[in-house]
């Protein structure tokens, strides 16, 4: 049985956006045409891959299968087109979609892909900066292709390579002369109570800021808000921060994730390996 190219990419659109409306406009026609899709191929393949619910839309695991086969599909086609079309066999082109927590994505990864983006002009970008608890979802729907996250996964479709390790140590503004009042991107965010455990410093003498991410609370230590335990990469030239206690280190690993397949392009290979390559030297 071969399935319609139509249906599959109605179907990938859906999956990764998880809302029909916006499928729908991203595709360029009716919701009612789209529906229609969808309700086919779950016909011929004789399975469920939306479920509705009052949390909205969600994908069954069948449907994560099919996300898993509708990239290597894409990834396959999208390898044969570059060959046939470049004259040049070292020519690339394509998507590079990475998701990742945020105190690496702009300083870190963005520099390890530049020179690869810059070599390969018929590459496409797109970076996203997300919470750990919303980037395996992202994954696991298609929307990005690779993950970096600052943990370890036990997860037999994922495979994972280390890239290095984050160091992190308590700072301040050199003028700062507060008390113990830490800096955090939000409550779920644990990094100064890892490092409070390490420091072996009781979590009820310290209170709180909650600044959204590690620019906020980068922007947080320059204007003297308080303390922050933040990587030693992203302090590295600024001059107005200090270390108050450089042996106290919290290391935070930093691993690259991708689905196993049984193929894998040129231009997989070529990410994988700035990355690999790239990466240690900036942390």
């Amino acid at each position: 049985m071969a399935i319609s190219s139509a249906y599959l990419e109605a179907f990938f659109e859906v999956a990764q956006t998880l809302s029909f409306t916006k499928a729908a406009k991203h595709l360029h026609i009716t919701q009612s045409a789209l529906s229609q899709r969808i309700l086919n191929l779950e016909k011929e393949l004789e399975t469920t891959l939306f479920i509705r619910d009052r949390a909205g839309l969600r994908l069954t695991e069948a449907a994560h299968e099919m996300v898993r086969y509708c990239q290597i599909k894409n990834q396959l086609e999208s390898d044969f087109l570059s060959n046939l079309k470049n004259k040049d066999p070292k020519q690339l082109s394509g998507f590079v979609r990475i998701g990742g927590f945020s105190s690496v994505m702009s300083s870190v990864i963005l520099p390890a892909l530049a020179p690869l983006m810059k070599r390969q002009n018929g590459l496409r970008l797109k970076l996203v900066n997300q919470e750990m608890s919303e980037l395996f979802g992202l994954l696991k729907r298609g929307e990005i292709d690779y993950l970096i996250a600052d943990t370890n996964v036990d997860n037999d479709e994922l495979e994972r390579i280390n890239l290095g390790v984050e160091k992190n140590v308590l700072v301040q503004h050199r003028k700062y002369s507060g008390g113990q009042v830490f800096l955090d991107h939000d409550p779920d965010d644990d990094t100064t109570l890892r490092y409070l455990k390490l420091a072996k410093q009781k979590e009820k003498e310290i209170s709180r800021h909650f600044l959204d991410d590690i620019h906020g609370l980068m922007q947080g230590l320059n204007v003297g808000l308080g303390k922050a335990v933040a990587p030693l990469h992203l302090i590295k030239k600024e001059k107005d921060l200090e270390v108050i206690n450089a042996k106290i280190v919290l290391e935070v690993p930093v691993s690259l994730y991708f689905y196993a397949q049984p193929y894998y392009t040129k231009l997989h290979q070529e990410v994988v390996q700035a990355l690999i390559h790239g990466v240690p030297e900036l942390l």
